[in-house]
């Protein structure tokens, strides 16, 4: 599992704290599934709730909520999709200016593997880009969409209009 790791190493890049006292961050899954298919790959899913709990926040609590969701982007893009729910939270008020707050993400990693003359080599894929980032355009600016092509496995083939 490499999330747990990557979104640990985010927190504390933004709450050096928590490098000297990383008793306040904990994080653990629950819920996990492994989802796989009998298919001649032999690579599988991982699903999850990864629970990471704060103690003693004392910066803006906006700030926390936006590293979460810009580290999201990158790792769990369909949990920022229009249709999500997003995810859930939960804040212990100590006093006006700390919080120990809890954050619940659902998360998949899927392994991929590979067979090898010495038997099998695994290896947890990186999340894919969004299929349409928001820096490339859909077409040009001074005209409209004339086909789409969609690039899988077996290659690129256009869509529309029909070839």
């Amino acid at each position: 599992m490499k999330k747990p790791g990557l979104l640990r190493a985010a927190i504390v890049a933004l709450l050096p704290y928590l490098k000297r006292d990383p008793d306040k961050l904990a994080m653990w899954v629950e819920r996990g599934s492994v989802r796989a298919r009998q298919t001649a790959q032999g690579g599988f899913s991982w699903e999850y709730e990864l629970t990471v709990v704060i103690e003693d926040y004392t910066k803006p609590p906006e700030a926390l909520f936006f590293l979460v969701v810009d580290w999201l982007r990158t790792q769990q893009p369909d949990l920022l999709a229009v249709q999500s729910a997003g995810f859930p939270f939960e804040v212990d008020v100590i006093d006006e200016k700390t919080f120990d707050v809890k954050i619940t993400l659902a998360l998949r990693e899927i392994v991929i593997a590979e067979k090898t003359a010495d038997g099998w080599q695994l290896e947890v894929a990186g999340e894919q880009v969004p299929l349409f980032p928001d820096a490339e355009p859909l077409r040009a600016p001074d005209g409209p969409i004339t086909s789409i092509w969609v690039r899988s496995n077996e290659g690129t083939f256009q869509v529309a209009p029909d070839a």
